[in-house]
């Protein structure tokens, strides 16, 4: 036995392992997507949770696509360089530049809002587009500009505001905590009572013996939580902030701009394509050996 066969027996080994592995994963994210009910913001249980929604920037921030600059709420770019290879002379491109938007951004669905950390996140955009030029950056934007060779490819994909959203995520609610709060700033106002014994003595000391007992102790202890209280209803109201972000463990992490149905079909597409490679790379597997082994 050659090279040749030991070559072919493991790239169609890989094959095999990869297109099987690959048709598993995307049949299980498939079932998932069906299987998950979407929630509403407003009322969305703590944990991992599907969602769908508007998606709008954050006050205050604006994103643009690096090689468009056209306005956004996601984007991903990759430059690639064309190459030569072999002696065929035939071309390869070879990735020079990427990255990815980690910018936070609001998914609204009409009962609430929560802030979506993409960071981690596998994402399927809206739009992607590619255009060639002659340098290492744009210098113009698609369909713009003359190029003399196409020595580099650019690739953006964005997803855009006002678009609709699917998620997959873990869901968390950042809020005052009330108990907690309440109970530091009664301490603390304890603390601060303390400091001035004679106007303490004063207040609290209702047996007149000029100290502070335990009885009067608890009165002053529930006065200072009485007045904490009365001073947190007179704040303005604190709102709960909701963000959806990478699940702690293995859990899928899934943001696309695909309604359910459609990301369904097109997982459940991915997984049959991805089997039938499996069953072409065995079934060549099979023939390689036979006619090795006779």
């Amino acid at each position: 036995m050659g090279e040749d066969f030991w070559f072919w027996a493991l790239t169609l080994g890989v094959a095999a392992i990869g297109g099987g592995a690959l048709a598993l994963r995307w049949i299980k994210v498939a079932r998932l997507i069906e299987d998950t009910p979407t929630s509403r913001v407003r009322s969305a249980a703590q944990g991992y949770v599907e969602l769908t929604g508007r998606g709008r920037p954050l006050d205050g921030t604006k994103n643009l696509g690096p090689l468009t600059q056209r306005p956004c709420v996601w984007w991903r770019y990759r430059v690639s360089k064309k190459e030569q290879t072999g002696r065929s002379r035939g071309e390869n491109w070879r990735s020079v530049a990427s990255g990815e938007s980690a910018l936070p951004f609001l998914l609204d669905d009409g009962t609430g809002h929560c802030i979506i950390q993409p960071d981690g996140a596998e994402v399927i955009s809206s739009e992607s587009t590619t255009w060639y030029g002659d340098t290492a950056w744009p210098t113009a934007a698609p369909g713009h500009g003359r190029m003399a060779t196409r020595d580099y490819r650019y690739v953006e994909e964005r997803i855009y505001e006002q678009e609709l959203l699917y998620v997959l995520g873990e869901f968390r609610s950042h809020g005052p905590q009330e108990g907690a709060d309440l109970q530091a700033a009664a301490a603390a106002l304890l603390a601060e009572w303390k400091d001035d014994q004679s106007k303490l003595i004063e207040r609290f000391d209702a047996d007149g013996d000029g100290r502070i007992n335990l009885e009067e102790w608890e009165r002053a202890r529930a006065e200072a939580r009485r007045t904490v209280e009365k001073q947190v209803q007179e704040r303005p109201p604190v709102e709960t902030l909701n963000v959806v972000g990478k699940p702690d463990g293995d859990q899928l992490f899934l943001l696309a701009a695909l309604p359910p149905g459609d990301l369904v079909k097109r997982y459940r597409r991915r997984a049959l394509f991805a089997f039938v490679g499996f069953v072409v790379a065995v079934y060549a597997f099979g023939w390689l050996l036979q006619r090795a082994f006779g």
